[in-house]
């Protein structure tokens, strides 16, 4: 059964050199708390913009509703718990993937099944496992993140503002210095871009990074 919440509008960096914004969101907020956790992003070479990924066991699945003034705004949902029936992968998970769906062979899979039968045996699929360490903060009325994370191994840092309201966010921003000059990166772009599936624009090989 699909579930859904309200969309949020977000902006998130990602980087290993992002101190002097950490160090502003700190100054304003305490930290809240940490977590960690394992989640499992599907990945497609084409350009499509929604975010689908496993957490603990449950498909999730963002979709990009709309963009301003550099915000993203997306729309979340749950599909399910695994095991998962192969038409609700079929009639939710492949559409929001942007590619055509196979010819099932079992009626329900267990997320390892669907991983190895399903997932792993398709060229337009690629997959990366991600570890998340989340910090929670809140600046300006916005749930504001600071994260380690591993990409498949790779670590690399990222923070996170988001609201429902956008105007929040866009003030969230501005306090913490990030300047209209900083690229709104998604989960799924930047994973493709560790993992090649994407191009890597010049500042992401930068020292400063």
């Amino acid at each position: 059964m699909v579930s859904a919440v309200i969309p949020r509008y977000e902006f998130r960096i990602f980087g290993n050199n992002l101190s002097k914004f950490e160090d502003k969101i700190k100054e304003y907020s305490e930290k809240e708390m940490t977590r960690q956790m394992d989640s499992v992003y599907l990945l497609t070479p084409w350009k499509r913009k929604n975010n689908v990924k496993i957490r603990e066991g449950v498909m999730d699945i963002k979709l990009l509703e709309q963009q301003h003034e550099g915000l993203q705004q997306w729309n979340p949902f749950l599909v399910g718990k695994f095991p998962l029936k192969a038409e609700v992968i079929k009639a939710v998970v492949f559409p929001a993937l942007g590619i055509e769906s196979p010819v099932f062979e079992r009626k329900k899979y267990t997320l390892d099944q669907f991983i190895n039968e399903v997932v792993s045996v398709d060229p337009d699929l690629t997959v990366a496992y991600v570890l998340k360490t989340r910090h929670a903060y809140t600046v300006g009325e916005c749930i504001t993140e600071i994260a380690e994370i591993k990409v498949n191994g790779a670590s690399i840092k990222t923070i996170c503002i988001e609201a429902e309201d956008a105007e929040k966010v866009l003030k969230a921003k501005e306090m913490i210095g990030i300047g209209s000059e900083v690229e709104n990166v998604s989960y799924p772009l930047a994973m493709k871009r560790i993992m090649g599936l994407a191009d890597l624009p010049d500042y992401w090989n930068k020292e400063d990074f």
